[in-house]
């Protein structure tokens, strides 16, 4: 389907909403203690955490997975001492940098009978997701790891090739690092990513098109028991049939609708709405694919990034947008602030200085060309306003919307030209750059490579040495300073930038209590403490 401005508004998926009109009734009560949370994709693409290929799974996947450590819950709280150990009670580091052993809780267990959780479990897990043969989008996190010695029962060490003092920020941290069950990986194949078997607070019930996923608190959790009789996550693509149902008391959280007036419209109509923000967000990152004319031009993939006004973004969102000055956002440590930068990298907006690069690369008249993006509104929204600034120096760029899942299946498959990813990682300055910059991570057409979607250093020399040095940095202040050289480097070459920080926004019921406040997260966050209050 062409996607343009005007068929935006005319599905009712920008400021002025549909719902806003209607007498809506107040938030029903909580009267079978069921959690419905209304998620914003059409399908699940994997509920198996190494290979999820949309954040929607990951809301699913991390109430039936125990992580192995994260960060205090609701924070990017990086601190080593501080990390909560779900399924671990210790974990050390060496003081070198070179390993770090993991201690398993004794006593757990598996959903579905399948058994004690053992180190045979742990290993297998960061196996699987290192191994360069198996597609996991996470693979790359873990290509310094050397080897994993199984050390007794429920003891692991995890051994580097090199000093890696954010290894456990960026590999143990819950994203795809959640445990699972070899048992179950091996007993049920591909059928594992339908039906998952873990060990975290809530056990897999079933899927249909009407419940969505279905959860059940696990009797036998290790940890807090679930304060709720279940979880149901409901899949609502369209925005405003999610709004509706959460302003029906329908469904008691959903994911937010990332749009122009969306926040405010919502809060005019119920002001007691509860609004979970994930900070610093969402990166939205930009890919040129430089196998394809034009964007193997340099001054093409220049012009189209002078092209874009940050000012269009921060009206358009408001108090959801973060201004971005390089790759990594100013939240992170030792990332680039406002003025930091020299000249022309700065890329402010200038359309003459666009033109200009036109011409110089043979368009004096301009371009165009077709890409295709997903139905998901914040991605159709972005994109339509980069639309509309990219008109404005004579380029046409022609939007062909498809369903998110099918989105990232295809642009995983090399079939983009010009996409858009929104990734939320820890504030690790080095997880941006593995993620789209390092060749190990190189998109391929069999669907089982990275998200370096724009071949940077295959097509062109990248950033791979930068990488090297910055992963062989055992001093995080030094790290920080080679990780801002390679930005320059991205900078001036201009594989892929970061269009803006958006942070993830998610509408809650007040009579649902998380249990913890959010101030920092990934786009997804636990439900094992979440409980109904009057």
């Amino acid at each position: 389907m062409r996607t343009t401005r005007r068929r935006l508004l005319g599905t009712g998926l920008a400021a002025s909403l549909p719902f806003t009109a209607r007498a809506l009734p107040a938030f029903a009560s909580a009267s079978d203690n069921i959690i419905r949370f209304g998620l914003s994709v059409e399908k699940p693409a994997s509920l198996d955490p190494a290979f999820g290929i949309q954040g929607a799974d990951n809301d699913v996947t991390r109430q039936i997975f125990d992580a192995f450590i994260d960060p205090p819950y609701g924070t990017f709280n990086l601190d080593p001492k501080g990390m909560v150990g779900e399924a671990v009670e210790a974990w050390e580091m060496a003081p070198d940098s070179r390993s770090v052993t993991l201690k398993l809780r004794e006593g757990m267990l598996f959903h579905k009978g399948y058994g004690e959780v053992t180190a045979d479990d742990a290993k297998f897990t960061f196996d699987r997701l290192r191994d360069p043969a198996g597609g996991s989008q996470y693979r790359v996190f873990y290509a310094g790891v050397d080897e994993i010695t199984v050390l007794d029962k429920y003891r692991i060490r995890i051994t580097l090739k090199r000093p890696d003092p954010t290894f456990y920020a960026t590999s143990l941290i819950a994203r795809g690092a959640l445990l699972v069950s070899r048992k179950a990986v091996e007993a049920l194949g591909q059928g594992f990513r339908r039906a998952p078997i873990g060990s975290g607070p809530y056990e897999f019930v079933s899927y249909d098109n009407e419940r969505g996923v279905v959860l059940k608190p696990f009797a036998d959790y290790h940890g807090q028991k679930p304060q709720v009789a279940g979880i149901e996550f409901r899949y609502v693509p369209d925005s405003t049939a999610r709004t509706l149902g959460f302003l029906k008391g329908q469904l008691d959280i959903i994911e937010g609708i990332r749009l122009p007036g969306w926040l405010d419209e919502v809060r005019g109509q119920t002001p007691k709405a509860q609004f979970d923000f994930t900070r610093p967000g969402s990166q939205n990152i930009i890919a040129f694919n430089l196998t394809r004319k034009p964007f193997d031009d340099i001054r093409v993939r220049r012009a189209i990034r002078f092209a874009i006004d940050r000012k269009v973004f921060q009206q358009a969102y408001g108090e959801l947008y973060g201004d971005i000055w390089a790759i990594n956002p100013p939240e992170y440590p030792g990332a680039f602030q406002k003025g930091q930068l020299p000249g022309d990298l700065q890329y402010d907006y200038n359309p003459a200085k666009a033109k200009q690069l036109l011409a110089e690369a043979g368009y004096p008249k301009g371009l165009s060309f077709e890409t295709y993006i997903s139905q998901r509104e914040d991605y159709q929204a972005v994109m339509i306003m980069v639309q509309e600034m990219l008109r404005a120096v004579g380029i046409d760029m022609q939007l062909r919307a498809v369903d998110h899942t099918a989105y990232h299946t295809d642009n995983l498959r090399d079939q983009n030209i010009f996409g858009m990813n929104s990734e939320t990682t820890a504030p690790v300055g080095t997880s941006l750059l593995q993620t789209y910059f390092s060749s190990a991570n190189e998109v391929r057409k069999d669907g089982k490579g990275g998200r370096n979607y724009s071949h940077y250093g295959a097509a062109m020399p990248g950033i791979d040495p930068e990488l090297a040095r910055i992963l062989d940095e055992p001093d995080l202040a030094r790290r920080q300073a080679l990780t801002r050289e390679a930005e320059v480097k991205i900078l001036t070459d201009m594989p892929a930038f970061n269009a803006l920080s958006l942070h993830w926004v998610f509408a809650r019921n007040p009579r649902l209590d998380l249990g913890y406040k959010i101030n920092a997260s990934y786009a997804y966050f636990t439900l094992a403490r979440a409980r109904f209050v009057a």
